[in-house]
């Protein structure tokens, strides 16, 4: 029997693949769950003030009246969406419905949410969405500004941003969506 250890070359001079054991790649899996999931575990200050200038506190107070009808959408198993929704209703004594979501896909593709700003949860709050942790500076702008577009979203979950733990790193960017799927920069905190 010829054995040969990862990386040695073959008869044909080409590199055999390194070659893992099912405990070995169970392992690695496990480890980077655990590393995922850690991201949305920890809280978040539910009372943080991520600014807009002289027109954070107008605008937090109208986002207090988008999220009358607010209906949150997200995975079963994500707990940072939960500490969003926590964020909000602390923040704006409102009460946000959440419902679990088995196929948040389908969710995002109904409202036409773009792939590159796609986030953990969708939330509807009557003409608009908003998609993942968007603070509430740029719900209220939304609210008072009533724009021409679909809903606003804040890519991915950025440490520090509503509902995530950490420290805010840099500008949120902000993006507004059009109905067409096209988006552009609404706003940064």
């Amino acid at each position: 029997m010829n054995h040969k250890t990862p990386g040695q070359s073959n008869d044909r001079g080409s590199p055999e693949p390194a070659r893992f054991s099912r405990r070995t790649f169970l392992t690695a899996v496990g480890v980077t769950s655990i590393g995922a999931l850690a991201g949305c575990l920890g809280g978040s200050d539910s009372t943080a003030n991520f600014g807009a200038g002289d027109d954070a506190e107008r605008f937090r107070n109208a986002a207090a009246s988008s999220l009358d009808t607010a209906t949150l959408y997200k995975a079963p198993n994500c707990s940072c969406c939960l500490e969003y929704t926590k964020y909000l209703e602390t923040a704006t004594d409102s009460s946000v419905e959440v419902v679990e979501a088995s196929d948040l896909a389908k969710t995002k593709e109904k409202y036409n949410v773009p792939r590159d700003v796609e986030s953990c949860h969708t939330m509807d709050i009557g003409d608009y969405y908003v998609e993942g942790h968007v603070p509430l500076e740029a719900i209220g702008k939304l609210a008072e500004e009533k724009p021409d577009i679909a809903g606003i979203a804040l890519p991915g979950m950025p440490r520090g941003s509503p509902g995530m733990p950490g420290e805010k790193a840099e500008e949120f960017v902000i993006y507004a969506a059009s109905a067409d799927g096209s988006y552009r920069e609404f706003m940064q905190l």
